[in-house]
């Protein structure tokens, strides 16, 4: 290029950008990237406000609404110790020592005049419970129920006006929807009642377990969840960005113990029927289970002439109970219950006790080829 053309050029180009920023309004910079005029005007010198109100995100709204409502679970239990000083020719001297936890996992508030929900697995084996709101003040509390197998208990201190979480619909979840978990994880280390929250959204829906060992568990339709628990959080609230209670938070699935983004919450629902149950009968309704089942086999379905290549088999039925009645019958092949596929004998356990007393059960059954419905009520095992 020759150096007069380019001189001229060079001439040109600083005279356009006189002209923009002649025509730019005076005081403001030229919007360039992509920063909003309500943006630029909350990251401005001497708006400390503004720039609150746009960290205000309803996630924090939910969480400042919700973190009254948090509780954490504590229990004395006794121990029994070794004494240090004794004689080496005698026994050795042991005696019951009653050490006080204060943390050992949280709680929900559910009702104004102190009902309170946590899993059953938090105060397994405790002597006195009490729990520790986030204000700081403790108080004694009763355990009214507690339902072992769905891992739900339900607890009772004496106060009124307390502030009673809102309960959500676990059936109106979606998958990727943002979700907090509330709770207090290693609230012994640190001493502190006020509950911390772990940020993630709904992976999945509908999960199913169940635990085995004498005490089996049944984890029926759990919610999934990426949102960090850990020791201390089981019990404590899954809420929704509206600051709704959706879930109880369990366990997690993990080599190390702590979180790595696999968790599940008991669904608010189930929740739900349990406090229910407690607020007019005053206790949970041991639950009335008149027949059992086993595993089906291609040898089995052969012998039966059944077509169902899956489910379980009535070996065993009570003449007076409810199924009974209803013309359920041993050597009935029971394949889907209240809509849930029945694969083997541990998912009709899954099923029926997930639900509370008086629940209608439709099932699905293959009898000899035939495809019946047989229904009923589950009963009160006290009636």
């Amino acid at each position: 290029m020759k150096p007069r053309r380019f001189l001229h050029l060079l001439l040109l180009t600083n005279a356009l950008w006189l002209i923009v920023f002649a025509l730019a309004p005076a005081g403001k910079p030229l919007p360039f990237g992509s920063l909003t005029s309500e943006a630029n005007a909350a990251l401005a010198p001497g708006t400390s406000t503004s720039r609150a109100s746009a960290r205000r995100t309803e996630l924090v709204e939910a969480a400042e609404k919700v973190s009254p409502s948090i509780v954490s679970v504590g229990a004395s239990r006794t121990t029994y110790m070794v004494s240090p000083f004794f004689d080496f020719f005698s026994d050795f001297a042991i005696f019951p020592y009653q050490e006080k936890i204060p943390y050992l996992g949280s709680g929900v508030i559910v009702s104004r005049d102190g009902l309170i929900v946590t899993n059953a697995h938090v105060i397994e084996q405790a002597e006195d419970v009490f729990v520790t709101l986030s204000d700081g003040r403790e108080m004694a509390a009763n355990v009214i129920a507690v339902d072992s197998v769905l891992d739900l208990a339900i607890l009772k201190v004496a106060a009124t006006d307390l502030p009673a979480i809102k309960m959500g619909d676990s059936d109106d979840l979606m998958v990727g929807e943002w979700v907090l978990a509330m709770g207090n994880p290693f609230g012994n280390l640190i001493g502190d009642p006020h509950p911390t929250v772990t940020v993630g959204v709904v992976s999945a829906l509908k999960r199913s377990f169940r635990s085995g060992g004498p005490s089996p568990k049944v984890y029926q339709d759990m919610i999934q969840t990426d949102a960090a628990i850990n020791p201390g959080n089981s019990g404590g609230a899954l809420i929704n960005a509206a600051g709704e209670l959706v879930g109880i938070n369990t366990f997690i699935v993990s080599r190390s113990g702590g979180s790595i983004g696999i968790g599940f919450a008991i669904p608010v629902n189930r929740v739900k029927s349990l406090v229910e149950e407690v607020t007019r009968y005053g206790r949970l309704r041991p639950k009335l289970v008149d027949f059992r089942v086993q595993n089906v086999n291609p040898r089995i379905a052969r012998i039966l002439g059944a077509r169902a290549a899956s489910g379980a088999v009535v070996a065993e039925i009570q003449r007076t109970g409810p199924a009974y009645r209803a013309g359920l019958r041993v050597g009935d092949i029971i394949t889907s219950v209240n809509g849930h596929e029945i694969r083997n004998a541990d998912d009709i356990f899954a099923t029926i006790w997930a639900q509370p007393v008086g629940t209608p059960i439709k099932c699905e059954i293959d009898r000899g080829g035939r495809k019946l419905t047989i229904e009923f009520k589950i009963a009160d095992a006290t009636d």
